[in-house]
């Protein structure tokens, strides 16, 4: 059988996604990863790496955090790489995840098949589906494309062999990322070629994980050729550690963590790359690279109730999952520094693996070397790199458009070469690019700033609108400053923008004057909103509040509701918020986030029945709970604490806590702990 690349869908429920938040994200990220601290085994040469290339904001992207938990039967459009070996599903309108990787010989899956598409909030945008493999670029966290569609086009190898191509350009690093991929006709791998390109001259952090998720069954255990890994639990601090066990218990296998945790692995740099996840019969995924890509990672869930909980909300009843995952650096907590103008290209290889059950469930040692010596055997490493090396000419051509295919990548990359270009003819690819991001790319969210580069003069717009796309880049962020200086683009829309790029770069004083400048020149929502976001920053927080809560009045909708109901709550308002939901419209009333802060004002004010009536609906969920927020769980206990007051005399506060999750335990529907 040849190679063949098709478009076809599959039949899944699919929760909608919704549109963007309009609200700019003026919050700290929030990565488990971000702040972590460093024990004294972590060694001198891997520390610099840990305090490099961290954001404290996620803009210019808006976040996805409107989809619900409703989903209805639905076709999903994919792209189909087929040989006489494998069938992989790629679904390059949610950042090109390869959905599932079947293998032909055995029928099984070696990927985990997410059985419905159900946003949650785990990734730097907020949405983020569990399954398959993801792509992540730019920053820790996972990236911001992973809900997004990429540009996509086909190319083929000089054997006729059909490549698809993926490709994207991050707007925070400026760094376009293309993948290319393929199955060989007589080869049981998949192959994924990685290209990224600093698009300007000047250093920049660069980040890269290829995350794999893989169903978990009872002795599904991960292998890695070392002994030594970066060990983190969350909410503590990183160690390197000797490898498989803690505590007397072989963490290889993952059923049998009580907690979540990461193992980064510390592969010698002379030794292969490689990563294996395999089943009682020793079969399973591996996959492998060249060796640009020295990070090898195992992601766990861990067997407590928030973990259980986690994956059950990612999917449905009955489902886990573990991940192995490949980066650039020794740990997702580092970035790399990607010097101007330069090229970093890799080849991954995604297949299975087979040994005898005895040699992949023996020692840890003894386990490793046998996966590494069948993997030698099956996909020699010389063959690896002989593969990535004459690939590099033959796919440095430009691609072309998949026909059929809709779904089409953003229009940043042509707008940032339409500015670098400055006049005339934009180039349709940047310096040492072969990806294209032609003019036709362009679109509804480029226009005003097409206008400010062509014209000096950003349109106004009407404050009962959303505002434009934000930009924050330092290049654009002069071109408007100049604007406004002259006159041009004094209104209120003009200094909204120049406030939230000001906010991006760290310049927060300079924010708040340009929020009270559009404030000041149209009274709107959305200056107030921002201004409000800023005090609470201060610690100002009675102004902030008050604040919200006018921008709420002015412009009802979600996102205004849930910051405004939030402020209300934690600063001693709770009955005007209660008043405040009573009048809401329905639909907004109806949504999970409001109804969670009644139950929490009610809580406070005492009405403890209403309170006790939300909290019991078993379909009481919030859509875009992040990870590590224990909020339901918080009220939980608050209300019986408040319930049972008079059994709980003369006990400390964690005394009373133990207590009442001891005598009232949570339900499962509200326990997101992930540790307890």
């Amino acid at each position: 059988m040849t190679s063949v690349l098709r478009i076809d869908s599959i039949s899944l429920p699919m929760a909608d996604l919704g549109p963007e938040n309009p609200l700019p994200d003026m919050k700290p990220v929030l990565d488990p990863h971000a702040k972590v601290q460093l024990d004294a085994s972590i060694p001198a040469d891997q520390r610099p790496y840990f305090n490099y290339g961290k954001v404290h904001t996620i803009l210019p992207y808006r976040l996805q955090d409107s989809y619900s938990r409703r989903r209805r039967p639905a076709q999903m459009p994919v792209v189909i790489l087929e040989n006489e070996y494998l069938t992989a599903t790629f679904t390059p309108q949610y950042g090109g995840k390869l959905w599932n990787l079947h293998d032909r010989i055995t029928g099984r899956d070696l990927l985990h098949q997410n059985p419905v598409f159900q946003p949650a909030n785990l990734a730097l945008r907020n949405a983020w589906t569990s399954g398959g493999v993801e792509w992540n670029i730019g920053m820790t966290g996972h990236t911001p494309f992973t809900l997004s569609p990429l540009h996509v086009a086909v190319h083929e190898l000089p054997d006729g062999t059909p490549v698809l191509r993926m490709y994207e350009w991050e707007r925070i690093r400026q760094v376009s990322y293309q993948m290319d991929v393929w199955l060989p006709a007589d080869l049981p791998y998949l192959l994924v070629r990685v290209r990224l390109v600093n698009t300007r001259d000047t250093e920049t952090p660069i980040y890269w994980w290829s995350n794999m998720a893989v169903e978990l069954e009872d002795e599904t255990r991960v292998l890695a050729p070392t002994g030594m890994a970066y060990h983190y639990g969350y909410g503590r601090g990183i160690t390197l550690d000797e490898v498989p066990y803690e505590d007397g218990v072989d963490l290889s296998y993952s059923v049998r963590a009580k907690h979540s945790g990461d193992w980064f692995f510390d592969i010698d740099d002379a030794t292969r790359k490689w990563e294996a996840a395999v089943d009682k019969n020793g079969y399973g995924l591996i996959h492998t690279s060249t060796d640009r890509l020295v990070g090898r990672k195992l992601f766990r869930w861990g067997t407590g109730p928030g973990g259980l909980r986690w994956q059950e909300f990612l999917a449905e009843p009955g489902r886990a999952y573990l991940e192995t995952q490949a980066g650039l650096a020794k740990t997702q907590m580092q970035h790399l520094p990607m010097p101007g103008g330069a090229v970093w290209d890799w080849l991954e290889a995604y297949g299975s693996v087979k040994v005898d059950p005895e040699a992949a469930h023996a020692e840890w040692e003894s386990a490793w070397r046998a996966v590494d010596k069948q993997l030698e055997a099956d996909f020699p490493r010389a063959e690896v790199d002989r593969i990535f090396a004459e690939t590099q000419d033959a796919l440095a051509a430009e691609g072309r458009q998949l026909e059929a295919w809709t779904a089409t990548g953003s229009g940043w990359a042509a707008l940032e070469l339409a500015r670098r270009a400055e006049s005339g003819e934009a180039a349709r690819s940047f310096d040492a690019e072969t990806a294209v991001f032609g003019a036709e790319t362009l679109g509804a969210e480029q226009e005003p700033w097409l206008q400010l580069l062509r014209t000096g003069i950003l349109p106004e717009g009407d404050p009962a609108d959303e505002p434009h796309a934000y930009l924050t880049q330092k290049d654009w962020r002069e071109l408007l400053e100049a604007s406004v200086a002259r006159g041009d683009s004094d209104h209120w829309q003009g200094w909204l923008q120049l406030g939230v790029m000001r906010y991006a770069a760290s310049d927060v004083d300079g924010a708040m004057e340009a929020f009270k400048k559009s404030e000041a020149a149209r009274p709107n929502a959305w200056a107030r909103r921002n201004i409000a976001v800023l005090l609470r920053q201060r610690g100002e927080m009675e102004e902030a509040t008050e604040l919200l809560y006018q921008a709420y009045r002015e412009r009802p909708i979600l996102p205004l509701v849930i910051e405004a109901g939030r402020a209300l709550v934690r600063n001693g308002r709770e009955a005007d918020y209660v008043r405040l939901y009573e009048e809401m419209p329905a639909e907004l009333a109806r949504a999970d986030r409001p109804r969670i802060l009644l139950a929490e004002a009610l809580v406070a004010t005492g009405e403890l029945e209403r309170a006790e009536a939300i909290l019991a609906d078993p379909e009481l969920e919030i859509a875009d709970v992040r990870e590590g927020e224990v909020l339901l769980s918080d009220i939980w206990v608050a209300l019986q604490k408040k319930k049972h007051a008079e059994e709980l005399v003369g006990l400390d506060e964690v005394e009373a806590r133990q207590t009442v999750i001891r005598r009232w335990p949570i339900p499962a529907h509200l326990d997101f702990r992930m540790r307890t």
